[in-house]
């Protein structure tokens, strides 16, 4: 596994330790991507976070130059949705090749998407989540809609409505200078003391579903398997002090998806260990159903621990998610420091039993959905 990408800004000198606590802390609190966060507070620029991503996913980097006057036809290749969804924008072709800028190229399942979706074979390029974000907005223009005809009597100002002012009128030349530019000085923060400025609680946000049957029925609706995913893991998060899905594919183990104050996203999915390298994982597809318990030594252990962040678990309980008896995802819960006391072994397992379903059922949706369109390409009789 690549080193973290904190260790990098720190080794090359872009970040000091404090700062990067302070990007730590920030993402512990709101969630998000610690490179993101950097550049939020002012204390790095994208520049920098490009250069450091490059190192730690080893893939070739994508400017914002290249993605935001890439030709149109090419960043139409994948819909804005989906770019949006998984942060990918394609930006250039060469035959049946298609380079595509991605936030986590590593993810060797999304990359497979990208190729059934685009019929090409794609080359993931890492590019900082705002370059995506800002080459999704120029691909993807809001329509105009027609301007209502004036209302009677005499002529009103020419003046400009104030819906206006929070229009994003900037060219491509403007967006490529904003995202390129230096770090501003570090600002300085003063704490809030006002009673009514206060933390969102869990209980406040939006309900994650409660039971079994709940859990299914939502399930059943997902589009795709990142919205799986993100049920799985808010039903579990309430019982766990960090909750994650690690996906499998190709013989390699990947960080997925993953809830919990210690998770840095970066890290998390640089993850990508072979399964033939000794883990917990590797006797987890050879049949053992679960594992509840210490994680034992081994560097394929040490890499998994890093990739969680702190503090290191102590115990963790895993659940193979299997689809047709073939393993496809792990389920991950611990308790930080802590045993694994509190969290419900049946109930982990239920829900490793119902994510295979429904990874199951968009694998099939997928399949129908390809011999679809290979019926409409043959001509009829």
């Amino acid at each position: 596994m690549a080193k973290r990408l904190g260790e990098i800004l720190i080794e090359r000198g872009a970040i000091s330790p404090e700062g990067l606590r302070s990007g730590l802390e920030a993402c512990r609190r709101h969630g998000g991507r610690l490179g993101t966060w950097l550049v939020r507070l002012g204390l790095l620029n994208e520049g920098k976070l490009l250069d450091a991503l490059t190192r730690q996913t080893g893939c070739p980097p994508a400017t914002t130059m290249q993605l935001t006057t890439a030709p149109a036809e090419t960043r139409a290749l994948l819909s804005a949705a989906f770019s949006r969804r998984n942060l990918v924008v394609p930006f250039a072709r060469q035959g049946r090749s298609l380079d595509v800028a991605m936030a986590n190229p590593n993810d060797l399942l999304l990359v497979d998407e990208i190729s059934r979706a685009t019929g090409m074979v794609p080359r993931p390029h890492v590019a900082t989540e705002a370059t995506i974000m800002a080459a999704i907005a120029l691909s993807a223009p809001a329509a105009q809609a027609p301007a209502p005809a004036p209302p009677p009597g005499p002529p009103r100002a020419t003046g400009r409505e104030w819906r206006q002012f929070w229009r994003l009128e900037s060219v491509t030349t403007e967006l490529m200078r904003g995202l390129a530019a230096p770090e501003l000085p570090a600002p300085t923060a003063t704490p809030a003391t006002f009673p009514q400025l206060r933390p969102v609680e869990p209980s406040e946000a939006a309900a994650a579903p409660t039971d079994a049957a709940g859990l299914a029925e939502a399930l059943a609706d997902a589009s795709d398997r990142d919205q799986a995913a993100d049920l799985v893991l808010d039903h579990l998060a309430a019982g766990a002090f960090r909750v994650a899905l690690f996906s499998v594919h190709q013989g390699k183990v990947m960080g997925w998806r993953a809830r919990g104050a210690a998770i840095v996203a970066e890290d998390f999915h640089t993850l990508i260990l072979p399964l033939d390298r000794p883990s917990l994982f590797l006797n987890l597809t050879k049949g053992v159903e679960i594992h509840v318990g210490p994680l034992g030594g081994g560097e394929g252990n040490t890499l998994l621990l890093d990739a969680l962040g702190d503090p290191t678990p102590a115990e963790a309980v895993v659940v193979p998610v299997r689809v047709r008896g073939k393993v496809v995802a792990f389920l991950w819960l611990d308790q930080g420091a802590d045993g694994v006391a509190g969290i419900s072994i049946p109930l982990v397992q239920e829900v490793a039993r119902l994510a295979g379903l429904a990874i199951e059922i968009l694998v099939l949706r997928q399949k129908v959905r390809a011999g679809a369109r290979l019926t409409e390409t043959v001509p009829s009789d």
